[in-house]
């Protein structure tokens, strides 16, 4: 364990006592305890028994699992949580873009793993999410190239993942993946975006995009 990861868990303990390291292996360590939910107003609203699990090799540049073992919440996809309660705590790019960056434990509790629970309370309360829902599975994956790459062009996008996984990209001043301008002036600094999130995420995007257009 890297003093770095020692030094955070201690932290992390000390900050919210209701958690305490359960166990630890060669790969990953356990925390268990208690989230508890409040309102703005201070007001309590429940707590959720949780466990998190964090691979050590590699820390900080890794994405703790998160599991809800009191079973509050409906195994269900619109609740974002698996059969075995393994929680979606964001879309999956986002995800991989922050374990690019490297987290900490405490940012990524009060980041990802408080809001997650908190916003199951608001949904049993109000019937939405506090800042609206995102879609699921591969439609989850669609809306993240809309709305953060900037690509709702299915074709385009086949067409830039295939030119970045076979490693046939332009040079800047030519004509751009999309036929229309010059590459340095057109989807440059998308697919500079897209590089980062690694090829076997990509490969699969590719295949699931690949996939839709067969169907349709």
């Amino acid at each position: 364990m890297s003093s770095k990861l020692k030094s955070d868990i201690e932290q992390f303990v000390q900050l919210y006592p209701m958690f305490s390291l359960m166990k630890s292996d060669n790969e990953n360590l356990e925390l268990k305890g208690l989230v508890d939910i409040v309102d703005t107003f201070g007001n309590y609203w429940d707590n959720y028994e949780i466990k998190i699990v964090v691979p050590f090799h590699k820390y900080p540049n890794i994405i703790p699992l998160v599991y809800e073992s009191s079973n509050k919440i409906d195994r269900e996809d619109d609740w974002h949580i698996s059969t075995d309660g393994e929680c979606c705590l964001d879309i999956t790019h986002n995800l991989i873009l922050l374990q690019k960056k490297g987290i900490d434990l405490i940012s990524f509790y009060q980041k990802k793993v408080y809001p997650f629970f908190a916003n199951h309370q608001y949904k049993l309360r109000t019937g939405n999410y506090a800042n609206g829902d995102y879609p699921h599975q591969f439609e989850g994956i669609k809306y993240f190239y809309k709305k953060e790459i900037g690509l709702c062009d299915d074709e385009l996008i086949i067409k830039i993942l295939s030119s970045i996984l076979k490693n046939r990209l332009p040079q800047k001043l030519g004509t751009c993946i999309c036929g229309k301008n010059k590459y340095k002036h057109c989807h440059l600094a998308i697919v500079i975006k897209l590089i980062s999130f690694g090829k076997k995420r990509l490969s699969e995007d590719l295949m699931l995009f690949k996939n839709l257009n067969v169907k349709n």
